[in-house]
């Protein structure tokens, strides 16, 4: 249900490849005001060279925000922990925070609230493998089939953040919504809902600072499409910064 929605079944291991590719120079700073969504890639920044550990790390730095809207929860953020699922932050961003001086927010839901999404996202999983297990396997090959095509199609970190990556994720999206049921996605609903709040708290709390917010690329296009409503004239389109 995080950025790579909690909940979904871990992808098998991808079998497609890419030839290596030379890391893109950082795009520069934007406008004191603008709103920058990227997409974190999770496991496959270490499988895909548009846009690795390294990318992540340059463009954050050369977009430098003031405020970092993260995707964890705000334990997680303030003790700086292991985030199953999400090893981008203890590789790049637990680190990089110790170098900037930036304010950070937390989007996930985190004490009793995460605890009954999680729940009820989770009862809706089993519930499926149990009446469906030949849908759930499909779900599970659909996800890594994806992800092989994703780091096929990727060439630079411009097309990490397209329109392209946006409808196939959401493809998925909504085949874990067809299999899973409404209760599922009811809790997902109550979960991207949760973020883009808390997103959108951070934008409107800081209307002359420049604010980046880290999903996943599996929602990225979701939050950023919430931000673009309440504050057009601030977001930026990811893949043209990415690409200038």
């Amino acid at each position: 249900m995080r950025s790579a929605h909690l909940f979904a079944l871990l992808a098998a291991p991808v079998l497609a490849a890419v030839a290596p590719l030379a890391s893109a120079a950082a795009p520069p700073a934007p406008r004191g005001d603008a709103v920058l969504v990227i997409g974190a890639l999770h496991d496959l920044h270490l499988r895909e060279p548009a846009f690795g550990y390294d990318d992540l790390d340059a463009a954050i730095r050369a977009f430098a925000p003031d405020v970092l809207v993260l995707e964890v929860r705000a334990d997680e953020l303030a003790r700086r922990t292991v985030t199953p699922g999400r090893p981008e932050y203890p590789a790049v961003i637990w680190p990089l925070l110790a170098a900037m001086h930036v304010e950070t927010v937390a989007m996930e839901p985190d004490g009793d609230l995460f605890e009954a999404i999680s729940g009820e996202a989770g009862a809706a999983f089993d519930a499926m493998r149990q009446r469906d297990p030949e849908g759930a396997a499909a779900l599970s090959r659909l996800a890594a089939d994806v992800d092989s095509f994703l780091l096929a199609y990727w060439g630079d970190a411009g097309q990490v953040h397209d329109a392209t990556t946006a409808a196939l994720a959401g493809g998925v999206q909504s085949a874990r919504f067809a299999l899973a049921g409404p209760a599922f996605v009811q809790a997902q609903a109550r979960w991207d809902d949760f973020m883009t709040g808390r997103a959108l708290d951070a934008i409107r709390a800081h209307p002359g600072k420049r604010v980046m917010v880290i999903g996943s690329y599996k929602n990225r296009a979701l939050l950023e499409t919430a931000l673009r409503k309440a504050a057009p004239d601030r977001v930026i389109d990811a893949a043209q910064w990415f690409r200038r």
